[in-house]
C-alpha cells in the first residue's frame, strides 16, 4: 500500500489531525520492522455495514443458500470510529450492498466528525437520484462501482438479479452529477474478471470510458473467503493474467491517452518474497464487530481476533492472537485461509 497522507487532509481543519499526523509518523517509521506488537494503530481500516444484498453474484458467498444477511449496529459503528480517532480514511465495503443499511450515511457523517474520510464499493443499483444527493452531501473520497460486463447478457449472468441498464444510467447519472463540483470523490469501476465475462475484456473498458469513469480496475483474484467451498466454486472461474497480456498492456496503453486510468489486480499477489502488509498496516471489522485479518477473508466465522463489543480495538490490535498471525505471517508460516493469495500454493 502507498499512502499519501495529504489527499485526505485537504477534506478537514488543519485543526482537527495533529494527532492523526503523529500516529503516521509512528506508522511511516515502523512499518518496515515488522514488529509483532505495534505503537501505532492502523491509518486505514474496511468496515463492513452489512452482509444484506438485492444481488446474488455468481462468485459471492451471499449467494450461497443459507446465507444470512446481517446489518452493522450503527452503536457499534460508533465505538469502531471512537476506538480508532488517529484513522484518516474508512472503506465501507464488504460482502453485501453497503447502501442496503440504512444507517450508511450516518455513518459517513459520523466518521467525518472524527476528520475520517469515507470509500465505498457499490454494485451501483440503489444510486437514485435520493442517494446521489445524498453522496453529494458526504465526504467521500472515492465511489467505485462494481461493473463486471459491458452487455446485458453477460453483466446479468455474472450478477444475478440485476438491471445491466439501470447500473450504466445510475453511474452516468452519478458521474454528471459531480461535474461543476470543484472537490470531488474519485469514480472508479471495477471489474472482477472470470470466464463468464473474459471475452468482454476490451469491451469493459470502452463501456467504463463512455460512462466517464476516472478509473477502472480489472481484479483477476477471485476470493474464496478463506472457505474450500467457495475456493472450490471460483477455481473454475479464474482467468489466468498470461493469457492475457497483450490486451492488457494495449488497453492500459490506451487508458492514458484516453483519460481513463486502467489498472490490474494481479491473482496472487503474494510471495514468500512478498509478504502481505495487511497485518501491520489495516484492519477489517466485519458486520458482527469481529476484526478480521482483511477484506480478502471478510468472515468472522473464518478467523477473528476478537470483537469490539467485549474489547478495545487497541486491546485486539496488540492481543497475543494477532500478534501471533503477524509471526506467522513474517516467517511464512501462512495459515490455510491465507494461502489463496500466496503463489507458493496456487
Amino acid at each position: 500500500m502507498h499512502y499519501r497522507i495529504n489527499k485526505y487532509l485537504i477534506w478537514f481543519p488543519k485543526k482537527k489531525i495533529f494527532f492523526k499526523i503523529f500516529n503516521f509518523i509512528k506508522f511511516y517509521l515502523s512499518k518496515k520492522s515488522k514488529t509483532l506488537r505495534l505503537n501505532y494503530l492502523p491509518i486505514t481500516m474496511d468496515i463492513e455495514p452489512t452482509t444484506g444484498c438485492n444481488f446474488r453474484c455468481t462468485m459471492c458467498q451471499v449467494s450461497s443458500p443459507n446465507f444470512i444477511s446481517k446489518n452493522l449496529d450503527y452503536e457499534m459503528f460508533q465505538k469502531v470510529i471512537e476506538d480508532n480517532k488517529q484513522l484518516l480514511k474508512i472503506k465501507l465495503q464488504g460482502m453485501g450492498e453497503p447502501l442496503v443499511n440504512n444507517n450508511f450515511f450516518n455513518m459517513v457523517e459520523y466518521a467525518s466528525k472524527y476528520s475520517i474520510v469515507s470509500e465505498i464499493t457499490t454494485n451501483g443499483s440503489l444510486l437514485n437520484e435520493k442517494n446521489i444527493s445524498k453522496l453529494k452531501r458526504s465526504n467521500l473520497s472515492r465511489i467505485t462501482v462494481s461493473i463486471d460486463g459491458a452487455s446485458a447478457e453477460v453483466f446479468e449472468k455474472i450478477r444475478i438479479k440485476s438491471n445491466f441498464e439501470t447500473v450504466v444510467s445510475n453511474c452516468k447519472n452519478l458521474i454528471n452529477s459531480y461535474k461543476k463540483i470543484l472537490i470531488r470523490p474519485e469514480i472508479s469501476a471495477w471489474c472482477v474478471v472470470q470466464n463468464d465475462n473474459v471475452n468482454e475484456f476490451e469491451e469493459i473498458f470502452e463501456l467504463c470510458k463512455d460512462i466517464g469513469f476516472d478509473k477502472l480496475t480489472y481484479q483477476f483474484h477471485l476470493s474464496g473467503w478463506g472457505k474450500k467451498e467457495w475456493d472450490e466454486i471460483n477455481k473454475n472461474k479464474k482467468i489466468k493474467i498470461d493469457t492475457l497480456k497483450k490486451k492488457i498492456e494495449k488497453i492500459k496503453k490506451r487508458g492514458t491517452l484516453e483519460n481513463l486510468e486502467v489498472n490490474i489486480f494481479e491473482e496472487n499477489l503474494l510471495s514468500f518474497e512478498k509478504q502481505c502488509v495487511w497485518p501491520w498496516e489495516s484492519s477489517y471489522i466485519s458486520k458482527t464487530g469481529d476484526v478480521v485479518p482483511c477484506c480478502i477473508i471478510g468472515d468472522e466465522k473464518v478467523v477473528s481476533f476478537g470483537n469490539i463489543k467485549k474489547s478495545s480495538f487497541n486491546e485486539i490490535w496488540n492481543s497475543e492472537k494477532y500478534s501471533l498471525f503477524r509471526d506467522n505471517i513474517k516467517k511464512n508460516k501462512i495459515p490455510d485461509y491465507c494461502k489463496n493469495c500466496y503463489k507458493e500454493f496456487n
